[in-house]
């Protein structure tokens, strides 16, 4: 699967990450109503979207090598558990509702973007595997 990428893939790679980013953000952040919920759904895949573009590019030989599957699974689990997670944390402490509430919120989708995009695309994944495959002496 080693192909120079050509840019309509990797703006469809882009386009459909920054999709699930952006909707799963816009899922867990609260807002007050449905408008801003709208706004921030947008405003989550633009900006997913510019970051994603350029990781994607300068990293298409790691992520390219795996099934599109694959990718899609690498990318979107740990971007959901994490992001569902820690935003129940946040609701658990601070409650459904207020600027705190969704400041945390955000952050927290944030931080699960950062983390995300390193298992994906920087060798995180590789590293969790190994670890995984070593602590539970399995044939991999």
């Amino acid at each position: 699967m080693n192909e120079t990428p050509n840019r309509l893939t990797v703006v469809i790679w882009t386009v459909s990450l920054g999709i699930l980013t952006s909707f799963t953000a816009g899922s867990m952040i609260s807002v007050a109503d449905a408008g801003d919920d709208l706004l921030l759904t947008v405003v989550a895949f633009v900006l997913s979207s510019a970051v994603l573009y350029p990781v994607v590019v300068r990293n298409w030989e790691r992520w390219a090598r795996e099934q599109p599957l694959v990718r899609i699974v690498v990318y979107f689990a740990p971007l959901f558990f994490v992001m569902v997670l820690l935003s129940g944390l946040v609701h658990l402490l601070f409650g459904r509702w207020g600027v705190v509430t969704t400041l945390l919120e955000t952050a927290v989708a944030v931080v699960t973007f950062a983390l995300t995009i390193w298992l994906s695309f920087y060798g995180g994944a590789d590293l969790v595997r190994k670890y995984v495959v070593r602590k539970l002496d399995v044939e991999w």
